[in-house]
């Protein structure tokens, strides 16, 4: 089998990580499949891969993948371009033949009314991968795209890094280190954290903020306040960074499933997350983690050049759309604090999110699942 992948390489996210990831990990075996990659613009320099990626702004490059998307021999996986009118006016010309379309997310920052693109790039495809099924729920109730032509596979990621990182650092346990790592942009809900640092302002609670986005100027000037917030900017090793917190934060205004939480799970790093999306099914409350719910009306204004906040999110207990709320600062604060006095009851539940990644989320079931996708469009 041959298989072509289009992926955006340009900028560090779950999708990329999480792509990277599967084709080292194809690497290492001997594959029945011969892979290609296609991306559009420059690769971010983050990223190794031992394949060469073609980038389709050669016209050479662009007609390649057209004689892969027209070929009953091989099967062509895109990635996050369910909603792209580019994508859909690219296939509407073409027989498309053995069409995977990934969603990832994307669909959150599209409009409803907007349907028609998702409903006839999803026609085209043979199948659309979702990465959860708080997707799944977003791709029927928002654009009504059948239900029986959806797959539900959850990211993997590189398990044998817990070897590596599933250790402690050990550390001064005389402050309580918090953090939070992503990119800084409207849905990451990074305004919240830094609020609720001002109930915290007499606590032994230090916050450091990895990460870059279209809000760091914004948020480093509401941190201001604080000489217990760092910003650290873009970090090479996720990994390393979530070792040395005493807890991972993630105040999402949506998350299609939350990528760092599996980070966090292989090094044995608690996580404190709001309940929305597709996080709960990463992170069970009071088991794996604590969840804290999103019920608060969204009052900041973000710079036009931030994403838009979503017209809905999911709601993880009855799967139904519902308007965006964010968590209390407050009560964000209130927990941390309560956290901090329980370190057993926090490495109780970083043990369990080891356990549940490693037996769940581990890239070989990913490549396993989506091997058997490949095949059964291939031989279709």
């Amino acid at each position: 089998m041959v298989i072509a992948h289009f992926v955006g390489l340009n900028g560090i996210g779950g999708v990329q990580s999480n792509f990277v990831e599967y084709m080292k990990s194809v690497k290492l075996e001997h594959s029945t499949c011969r892979h290609k990659v296609y991306t559009m613009g420059d690769m971010d320099e983050h990223y190794q891969l031992d394949v060469n990626v073609l980038n389709i702004r050669k016209i050479s490059n662009l007609y390649k993948l057209v004689l892969d998307i027209v070929s009953k021999k091989v099967v062509v996986h895109f990635y996050n371009n369910l909603s792209s009118l580019k994508v859909a006016l690219f296939l509407a010309v073409l027989p498309v033949k053995k069409l995977i379309v990934h969603e990832r997310g994307t669909i959150w920052n599209q409009k409803s009314s907007s349907w028609i693109v998702p409903r006839f790039v999803a026609w085209k495809a043979s199948i659309v991968l979702s990465n959860s099924f708080a997707t799944q729920a977003m791709l029927i109730q928002k654009f009504s795209i059948n239900r029986n032509k959806i797959r539900v596979i959850h990211n993997g990621i590189n398990t044998t890094l817990s070897k590596s990182y599933g250790s402690k650092y050990k550390k001064d346990n005389s402050i309580f280190n918090i953090g939070f790592i992503g990119r800084l942009d409207s849905p990451k809900g990074v305004h919240v954290l830094i609020n609720a640092m001002q109930y915290l302002a007499n606590e032994r609670v230090e916050l450091v903020i990895a990460g870059e986005g279209v809000l760091l100027d914004i948020l480093k000037k509401s941190a201001s306040f604080s000489n217990n917030i760092r910003f650290i900017g873009r970090v090479q090793n996720p990994y390393e960074f979530m070792k040395k917190l005493d807890l991972l934060v993630v105040p999402s205004i949506r998350e299609p499933l939350g990528n760092v939480c599996l980070e966090a799970g292989l090094c044995k790093t608690p996580v404190l997350a709001a309940n929305i999306d597709g996080i709960p099914e990463i992170i069970e409350n009071n088991i794996t983690g604590v969840l804290i719910e999103a019920n608060d009306d969204i009052l900041i204004k973000f710079p036009e050049d931030s994403i838009p906040l979503p017209e809905f999110v999911v709601d993880p207990v009855s799967l139904k759309l519902r308007e965006p709320k964010q968590i209390n600062a407050f009560l964000l604060a209130q927990k941390i604090i309560d956290l901090s006095k329980h370190p057993a009851l926090l490495s109780t539940y970083a043990n369990k999110l080891n356990e549940k990644v490693i037996k769940h989320f581990s890239i070989d079931r990913y490549k396993s699942e989506l091997y058997d996708i490949y095949r059964e469009i291939y031989f279709s």
